[in-house]
C-alpha cells in the first residue's frame, strides 16, 4: 500500500491556481478542474453547490460581479497517496475597490487525470462563529485556557514591569487535528513535547513564563510588549522549521494591560482581548493589539503589516489589529 506523504508538487500547484484565481484566468482554472461529471465545487453561500461544468460557468459570472481580488495563503498543507491528493489552507481574500477583507478556509481533493493533477472536489467557505450557527457558545482550546485563568487569577507579578503592566500572549498550533491524524497518537505526543520545549524556552529567554497551558495552547506573560513580540517571533521561526518533515505553524495574539493595580480589569478584559485576538490570527500570524503596536513602534525594531479593524467576540466596539512581519 502506498503511504500518505506530504506533496511539494501539490503545494506548487495550489500557488499557481491562486495566481490564476486572482486575475480570473479561466483558461488556467479550467485546465486544472476535472472533466469528470463527479466534479463537485462547494462555495460559502448555501446555494453554491455545483457539479461539473456549472462550476466554471458560475465562476465566470461571479468574476464580472466581484472584480479583481488578491489572495494570501497562510496555512497551506498538501498530502497525497498514489494518484489521489488533498489540500487544506486558510486564505485572506481582499476584494479590491470594496474594502472587503475575507477570511476563507479551503479544502480540496485532487486526482491525476491525463498525467496532471486536477480538482475533483473543492470546498471554499467563510467561517461563522459557533454562536451564529448553533445559537450557543462552544468552548475552544484557547477559550478554555482563558476561562480557567479568569477564574483562577494566577499571580503574574513576576512578569510585570515596574509600572505594573503585563503583556499577554496566547499561542497554539494551527490545524493540530490534521497533524494528529498524520502522526498518530504517539507521534503527536512527540510533536507536543517538541512544541512545548520551543515555547517555554523562547518565553524564558525573553523574561516571560508560561501562565497556563492546555495541549498545544499556551498563555504566556511578559514584562514588556517588546519581549513578548521577540519571543513570539522566535517561536514562529523555530516551529516553522517543521517536525519530522511536516510543516507546522503557530498563531499568536498579544495584548497589554495593568495586572497589579487593576486586577479586575486585567483578568476581565486584558486576558479576554488577547484570547480573542489569537482566535482571529491566521496560520503563522502574530497578531498584536493597537496598544502593543503603540508601545513598540518607537523602537524601530519590529515591522508590522497593514492594520485591520475587527470585532472581538463578547466585546463592544472595533479593535485595530496589526500582524507582525518580523
Amino acid at each position: 500500500m502506498t503511504d500518505i506523504a506530504p506533496n511539494e508538487e501539490l503545494l506548487a500547484f495550489m500557488h499557481r491556481f491562486y495566481a490564476a484565481w486572482q486575475v480570473w484566468d479561466f483558461d488556467t482554472m479550467n485546465a486544472v478542474i476535472s472533466a469528470k461529471p463527479q466534479l463537485l465545487i462547494i462555495g460559502t453561500d448555501s446555494a453554491e453547490w455545483w457539479n461539473g461544468q456549472d462550476a466554471l460557468d458560475i465562476w465566470m459570472l461571479q468574476a464580472k460581479e466581484m472584480g479583481r481580488i488578491t489572495i494570501r495563503s497562510s496555512a497551506l498543507t498538501a498530502f497525497s497517496c498514489g494518484s489521489v491528493g488533498w489540500i487544506a489552507d486558510r486564505l485572506t481574500i481582499t476584494v479590491q475597490g470594496a474594502e472587503a477583507v475575507i477570511g476563507m478556509r479551503v479544502t480540496a481533493v485532487l486526482a491525476i487525470e491525463r498525467g496532471h493533477w486536477r480538482f475533483v472536489q473543492m470546498h471554499a467557505s467563510v467561517g461563522q462563529d459557533n454562536e451564529q450557527v448553533f445559537r450557543r457558545r462552544l468552548t475552544t482550546r484557547i477559550e478554555g485556557i482563558e476561562r480557567d485563568v479568569r477564574v483562577e487569577r494566577p499571580d503574574v507579578s513576576r512578569a510585570s514591569a515596574p509600572d505594573g503592566t503585563v503583556t499577554i500572549a496566547f499561542t497554539d498550533i494551527v490545524s493540530s487535528t490534521v497533524l494528529l491524524d498524520r502522526l498518530g497518537d504517539t507521534g503527536f505526543l512527540r510533536l507536543l513535547a517538541w512544541h512545548d520545549e520551543i515555547v517555554r524556552s523562547a518565553a524564558e529567554q525573553h523574561r516571560g513564563y508560561v501562565v497556563k497551558s492546555q495541549g498545544d495552547g499556551f498563555l504566556l506573560a511578559f514584562p514588556s510588549a517588546a519581549y513578548a513580540l521577540r519571543a513570539s517571533l522566535v517561536m514562529r521561526h523555530r516551529i516553522a522549521e517543521g517536525f519530522d518533515g511536516l510543516p507546522v505553524q503557530i498563531r499568536a495574539g498579544l495584548h497589554s494591560g495593568e495586572a497589579i493595580r487593576h486586577d479586575d480589569d486585567f483578568y476581565g478584559k486584558t486576558v479576554v482581548i488577547a484570547a480573542r485576538i489569537s482566535a482571529l490570527a491566521l496560520g503563522g500570524e502574530i497578531l498584536a493589539s493597537d496598544l502593543v503596536y503603540q508601545l513598540v513602534r518607537s523602537l524601530g525594531t519590529f515591522t508590522f503589516g497593514a492594520a485591520r479593524t475587527a470585532n472581538l467576540k463578547g466585546l463592544t466596539g472595533d479593535f485595530e489589529l496589526r500582524p507582525v512581519v518580523d
